[in-house]
């Protein structure tokens, strides 16, 4: 394959720093500040039809494909919505559901990156809260 360390940077910091990283960072604050707190349970507790086919046929690019374009909709769902201007029930309807979505891609995630699910899964179960990056920008 065709591998250079610059373009390794630039993909971790687009993907893991940026995408993923920012996204559970976002919310998490959001919901720290609207004192959002969730079910400890799991809202989700298999993986997501397309990702189970890709796994099945060992396609896991598909799978990361899929995973990773629920995270550019989540966001673009945030941009739209725009939480941080809401208040009382109506921003933490929108929390609440954003975190079970962050849930779910995390569980989705357990093949492929199982601390950084793991610890996303924590962070978003019970009193949600702002924690370090998962991913420091390189």
């Amino acid at each position: 394959g065709d591998f250079s360390w610059d373009q390794f940077d630039k993909l971790f910091n687009a993907n893991l720093a940026n995408g993923l990283g920012n996204l559970v960072a976002r919310v998490a604050k959001l919901c720290e500040q609207n004192g959002v707190t969730i079910a400890t349970d799991l809202a989700c507790e298999h993986f997501e039809v397309p990702i189970e086919i890709a796994l099945e046929d060992f396609q896991f690019n598909e799978a990361l494909n899929f995973i990773w374009s629920r995270i550019t909709d989540l966001d673009k769902e945030i941009n739209q919505k725009k939480p941080w201007e809401l208040r009382g029930k109506e921003a933490q309807d929108i929390l609440v559901q954003l975190s079970y979505d962050i849930q779910e891609i995390a569980y989705n995630l357990q093949p492929f990156l199982p601390e950084t699910a793991e610890k996303i899964l924590k962070q978003f179960s019970g009193q949600i809260k702002s924690q370090p990056p998962l991913f420091p920008r390189i």
